[in-house]
């Protein structure tokens, strides 16, 4: 399979916090319209997105923003739902792979950021 990723993923294990909207993804304004909060492990990242695992059922194009500690630094991403559904029922490689992070949450929520992350490396993980 020819993969299109711009940068190398990262396998992790990042606890973070996410806000979710809800409605017209065309109408909503993200500094005044009020978020659903949920939680979520990040288990890969690259620079310009994250697969994270939750127990929150999502929509796909809908944005988000994604807070967690990277570097001893709070990072907050804002982006949008790429892909989601349910570990258990996904039958791509990536999701089996991370089917060991079920105890974590049964779905999995794939988010492209609006912005690069900063350059880091495995390493920083």
């Amino acid at each position: 399979m020819n993969d299109k990723r711009k940068f190398p993923r990262h396998a992790c294990k990042i606890k973070s916090k996410f806000d979710y909207y809800e409605g017209n993804p065309d109408e909503i304004d993200i500094n005044i319209q009020i978020p659903e909060k949920h939680k979520g492990t990040v288990i890969d990242i690259s620079r310009n997105g994250a697969f994270i695992v939750s127990n929150c059922r999502v929509a796909v194009g809908m944005p988000i923003v994604v807070h967690f500690k990277f570097l001893k630094e709070k990072v907050n991403l804002q982006g949008h739902i790429v892909r989601t559904g349910l570990l258990e029922n996904n039958p791509s490689e990536v999701a089996r792979k991370f089917a060991i992070f079920s105890s974590t949450g049964d779905s999995y929520i794939a988010v492209e950021f609006n912005e690069i992350l900063d350059d880091f490396s495995a390493n920083d993980l």
